[in-house]
């Protein structure tokens, strides 16, 4: 009865990782078979649209927090190196994370599209810039800065820093940055008579290939993960 229990426990907890690892490849066959059109060729509100242009600023401007790039929206996240990921060097225990974004527009030599990004779900898929601070180096000032600033940024506690190899921390930074072409893909709304992207989009400065291929490799790990959970779940059952 206990292994069944456990079984089934292990089924459960397989589905909730493969969902979260599969969730973001459902938009990947729209973006790929969609036409990328121009920002002057978007006219049609409540569609799925993949538009091409460079980005450029209509509002307020951000400093991106690792960097201090001027941008026009940022995610960011800190991971630090930890015991539990002994013998795979890239795993990192997930620290602290956090975005920015401002409206902005999508420009062509023969048009304009606004974006207007939501706060709420926005992510980027485009190229991270990476800074690792080992537990014997001094972070860059504004990284310091940053860490003094924030609750969850505690020090790497002693007994992490005296093993080696472990306490390393990855502060990851991804940008839109002005004046820059990006390929964005979402549904057209309709916000102050202007058709415009808005909500939850796609923001890469990849090819659609590119893109595709990158949500691919991520999905990689939490799907491996949840098909192990899901062999011992039944393992578990039919014990």
């Amino acid at each position: 009865m206990l292994y069944t229990v456990a079984g089934i426990g292990f089924i459960a907890l397989s589905l909730a990782i493969g969902w979260y690892g599969l969730r973001p490849l459902v938009v990947v066959p729209r973006v790929l078979h969609a036409n990328v059109q121009d920002p002057s060729e978007v006219t049609d509100t409540g569609s799925f649209v993949v538009c091409r242009g460079v980005a450029n600023e209509s509002s307020e401007i951000l400093t991106a927090p690792f960097t201090g790039s001027r941008c026009l929206g940022f995610e960011f996240e800190v991971t630090e190196r930890q015991p539990f990921g002994i013998g795979i060097p890239w795993f990192h225990a997930h620290l602290d994370d956090g975005v920015a974004t401002r409206p902005f527009t999508l420009d062509s030599p023969t048009g304009t599209l606004g974006v207007v990004p939501s706060a709420k779900r926005f992510a980027l898929d485009t190229e991270s810039t990476v800074i690792t601070v080992s537990t014997s180096e001094t972070p860059p000032e504004r990284i310091q800065r940053f860490v003094d600033i924030r609750d969850e940024l505690k020090p790497v506690a002693r007994w992490i820093r005296i093993v080696p190899g472990l306490g390393t921390r990855r502060y990851v930074e991804r940008r839109i940055v002005p004046g820059e072409e990006y390929r964005i893909a979402g549904v057209t709304e309709r916000r102050q008579n202007e058709i415009a992207l808005a909500g939850d989009l796609i923001i890469t400065d990849r090819s659609p290939r590119r893109f595709a291929f990158a949500r691919l490799r991520k999905a990689v790990f939490p799907t491996v993960i949840a098909l192990a959970f899901v062999a011992v779940g039944f393992g578990g059952i039919v014990l």
